[in-house]
Parts: C-alpha cells; structure tokens; sequence
C-alpha cells in the first residue's frame, strides 16, 4: 500500500468515526478541513465553500489568505470552485502563474503565494452542498492520483457534512419548539396573575401583556416571566 492511500484511509477512518453530536457544524467543518490535510499532506491550505444565505462564501479555512483568494472568484461569479459547485465535477489548475481559465482567481492565488489548487464537489444525496478546496504552495502539487483521492474524500465529507447539518437543524428545531412551550406556558401564567388582580378577562390581560411590552420595549415572553417571578416573590 502507497503511504498516499494509507493517509487517506487514515483520514477517511477519522470521518467514519467522527460523531457529528459532538461538535457544533462549524467544528464539523473545521475537522473535515484538517483532515483533508491529512488526506493530502502535500496541501499546505484547505478552504470549504458553502452557501450561505444563497451566495457562496468560504465557509472555514485553515489559513486566513484562503478566503482572500476565494473572493476573486465570489466578486466575479466564476472559479474553480463554484464551477466544481455547479458542475459536480473536479478542477485542477496545475499552474497558477500560467494563463487559464479563471484568470482572475489564478493571479489572485498566485499573488498568495498558492501556486497549484484543487476543487472538489461536496455532495450528498440531497444534492450539492459546497466545495472543498486546496491550495498548494507548489506548481503541480496535485496529481489525477490525488484528484481521485480527494474525491474520495470529498464524497465522504459530504455525508459527515449533510449529516451534521441535519441532527442541528433537528435539534435546533426541537429546542425551538420545547422554549416555545415554556413561553407560551409562562404567558398563560402571567395572564392568570393579570386577571386576578385587575379583574379582567384573559383577552384584556393579553392585551394589557401587549402593551407593557410595547412600553417596555421587552418580548412578551419575558415580560411574562418576570411578572410570574414577582408573583412568586411576593408570596
């Protein structure tokens, strides 16, 4: 076995064993960037491009000239990576001081001292979800060899990626929905203390709830705990 592929079976056992309920997604991110690099030991920077918002953005990066470079691309629309974003297929640009497609982002990445990139679709079955990109301090660093490989690990991160997006958007959702239920809870609390010392209905104390907050300029929901919290105080 090649020491290359013995990396990227190092690399790929670390994803396959990564628990995405550890981390948020960033730290996900994060993780999938330094593995890359252990992937591909020749990369000397690793960027990840999502969108954000629905527009592309260097999403982490293990060096700070990465998403200088990446916003030649960005500003213009076209590059390396949002090609592999929309095509689903790999790019590699062996020389950066030579002419070529994307020009704009070669000068940039060259004038960073990157001297050969590589850009690869992340994509789960839901469909494309960025790119993994990286950068080379050397002219040629990256072989069809290493294309191949970092594909491979691309289609891995991809499902890491996906997975970690869907478990926090889940229990993000369900934390939502539990503080929701608690507000709500609160507010009903807060109507009954309303109604019974104003004698009103609990459509007027809902209203005189409404107008506090406005006053105060607070959320009805904290308005509401902290009118139960005094109640409970005054016991």
């Amino acid at each position: 076995m090649s020491e290359n592929v013995a990396l990227l079976q190092e690399a790929l056992a670390a994803l396959t064993r990564y628990f995405v309920g550890d981390d948020r997604l960033g730290a996900s991110l994060h993780r999938v960037a330094e593995l890359a690099k252990t992937a591909l030991p020749q990369t000397d920077h690793v960027g990840i491009t999502l969108l954000v918002d629905g527009k592309p953005k260097t999403a982490v990066f293990t060096d700070p000239a990465v998403p200088e470079i990446d916003q030649a691309q960005y500003r213009i629309g076209d590059g390396p990576c949002l090609d592999a974003f929309r095509t689903g297929r790999a790019n590699r640009i062996t020389s950066t001081v030579e002419p070529g497609p994307w020009q704009a982002f070669r000068d940039t990445a060259a004038a960073h001292g990157v001297r050969s990139t590589v850009s690869i679709p992340l994509t789960a079955t839901e469909g494309p979800l960025g790119a993994l990109n990286l950068y080379a301090g050397s002219v040629d660093a990256f072989s069809d060899d290493d294309v191949a490989m970092a594909s491979t690990f691309a289609a891995q991160a991809a499902f890491v990626l996906a997975n970690a997006q869907a478990y926090w958007d889940t229990r993000d959702l369900s934390e939502n929905r539990q503080q929701a239920m608690v507000s709500r809870a609160t507010i009903e609390q807060a109507k009954g203390i309303i109604i019974s010392s104003s004698a009103c209905t609990p459509e007027q104390a809902m209203q005189l709830l409404i107008e506090q907050s406005q006053h105060e300029n607070v959320k009805v929901g904290e308005l509401a705990a902290q009118i139960v919290a005094n109640a409970v105080r005054a016991r």
